[in-house]
């Protein structure tokens, strides 16, 4: 995957407030609103803020060299420890170094498109500061494979033509890490369930080897989706990383012993930073906890919570001592497990984070998290939006053009939109027509009642029932105009309905839900080097790129 100064991809921008679904707080900060940048270290959009989180990223002291080891035996592991990969864990061993993180859950099959759009900009995010600063700057992958909660993850979806497809892994109550759930025979089902609702093209041969190799039976969820993500980014020097590492837990140990000892300044920083949030007009995307920590039990991971001088663990009838709790720290660093407020400490204490590149719900909850990070000593990054697409194919770029219609009208209910389109495209002048009788229906009222009124002031109230009556029958018949109308744009509706599947499948924001194998599949798996390429690092609007 070759290294280029290619310009970004040839794209429309649409403002996120267009779109809807994108949180308040995020959109102030993308449109550079003082009383959201506030909330954050650094400035995102300017390149000497970028350059002084990359400086303090690297000067806070770490043990770098278990981390290149770390590195290393993982990545080997999932298959591809290719040359670009290797050359980057190594510039990290040197203290100059810094680091691009993003991240994400394990989504079944590499999860929606904005995975890949994350994963895209952090490496072309990566390279831009790597020249303005002179540093080694290294992209890196986080997956967040100790969160429990499978339902998020078990399925994706695909189109069948204009039919939505879900793929999805049977469901399981159980509370084990989703990157340590280890795959059964039911995944060669959903393979090949995914597999016949893709429509086979030349790519997807290839394709769905990639899936087969890494979805196998006996693979746990993290090696399959490092495993394929690795095949998807082959040649972009981006670096996987699961922090379910006993090496690791133990070079964050610190970390989870303070916030064991002291979690009572935590919550007290967090909710002091989400008053003010709420103080400034935004809202508090993640709610304070008592204790940002979770236990691995062979039941799966808890929550703690404070119980008198020890701790409970949330829906299981087990507690610990602060004591016991830290000699088992000491023992088995592995078996605790940040939660979304203390993530973000733990990965910048492992990694030299110049920036981290967040989606929307991302970007809220790191607004919170300064006081946070003042406490335990780690340098917030710059916290960078991902890029944020939605993909054209050319057959909605004809309805698109056809109608002179953006994405954003798109996302409109079809039945308002189908109306407007009919009355605005309609040789008849509906709305004119109607408009003028509507006024002459009032001229003539108006003197019928001045006549009435003076014949007998009591036919006042009978001239305006009239009125209301004729009104009533009136806009019926526009009623019934608008819908022969419609019938006879029924071509229209149904370009509508398939434009619509394709750039909101399910009613959501097409990068939100559907998968990137749909595609890949269709369009080929070189479109990964042309998004990391090509995409806009410019990331304050939302791009709609035609395929």
């Amino acid at each position: 995957m070759p290294v280029s100064d290619a310009p970004p991809l040839a794209a429309r921008r649409l403002a996120f407030d267009r779109l809807g679904g994108f949180p308040d707080l995020f959109r102030h900060y993308t449109e550079g609103d003082p009383e959201a940048l506030r909330f954050f270290a650094h400035a995102f959009r300017n390149a000497e803020a970028r350059a002084e989180a990359a400086s303090k990223a690297a000067a806070l002291d770490r043990d770098l060299d278990t981390l290149a080891e770390v590195l290393t035996d993982q990545n080997q592991a999932w298959g591809n420890l290719d040359e670009a990969v290797r050359s980057n864990i190594e510039a990290l061993r040197d203290p100059a170094s810094a680091a691009v993180v993003t991240g994400q859950q394990l989504g079944l099959f590499g999860g929606p498109l904005y995975t890949v759009y994350k994963a895209a900009t952090a490496v072309r995010l990566a390279r831009q500061i790597s020249k303005e600063t002179g540093q080694s700057v290294v992209p890196v992958f986080w997956m967040a494979g100790e969160d429990h909660d499978f339902d998020e993850v078990r399925s994706t979806l695909v189109l069948d033509g204009n039919n939505p497809v879900r793929v999805a892994l049977p469901a399981s109550e159980d509370r084990t890490a989703v990157g340590r759930r280890v795959l059964g025979d039911e995944i060669t089902e959903t393979v090949a369930a995914l597999e016949a609702a893709l429509r086979p093209t030349e790519f997807t041969p290839g394709l769905m080897q990639a899936v087969r190799d890494a979805y196998r039976p006996g693979a746990t969820m993290r090696d399959a989706f490092a495993e394929l993500m690795q095949s998807l980014f082959a040649g972009s020097g981006l670096v996987f990383i699961s922090p379910d590492d006993a090496r690791l837990k133990r070079l964050v140990a610190t970390i989870f012993r303070q916030e064991i000892e002291h979690h009572a300044e935590t919550l007290d920083r967090l909710e002091a930073t989400s008053a003010e949030l709420e103080r400034a007009g935004f809202h508090q995307q993640v709610t304070p906890m008592p204790v940002n920590l979770f236990l691995m039990e062979d039941e799966g991971r808890f929550t703690l919570d404070p119980e008198g001088d020890g701790f409970a663990l949330r829906g299981l009838d087990r507690s610990y001592s602060k004591d016991e709790l830290l000699a088992l720290l000491d023992a088995e660093p592995e078996r605790f497990s940040p939660n979304v407020v203390l993530r973000p400490i733990i990965e910048d204490q492992l990694l030299p984070t110049a920036a981290y590149v967040a989606g929307p719900g991302e970007t809220s909850y790191y607004a919170q998290l300064s006081g946070v990070y003042d406490l335990f000593g780690v340098p917030m990054p710059v916290v960078y939006p991902r890029a944020s697409v939605t993909l054209v194919e050319s057959k909605v770029q004809k309805v698109l053009e056809r109608y002179d219609l953006t994405v954003a009208d798109l996302g409109e209910d079809l039945d308002v939109l189908h109306r407007r389109l009919v009355l605005d495209l309609s040789e008849h002048e509906v709305e004119g027509a109607f408009g003028e009788a509507a006024k002459q229906l009032h001229e003539a009222i108006n003197a019928l009642k001045s006549v009435a009124a003076g014949v007998d002031p009591t036919l006042g109230k009978s001239t305006e029932a009239t009125r209301a009556a004729l009104q009533k029958e009136l806009a019926g018949l526009k009623d019934r105009v608008v819908r022969a109308e419609k019938r006879n744009h029924d071509v229209m509706r149904d370009q509508l309905e398939k434009a619509i599947a394709g750039l909101y499948p399910t009613g959501a924001l097409q990068e939100r839900i559907l998968s990137p194998l749909y595609v890949l599949n269709k369009y080929g798996p070189d479109l990964i080097a042309r998004w990391i390429e090509g995409l806009d690092l410019d990331t304050t609007e939302h791009q709609v790129i035609a395929l």
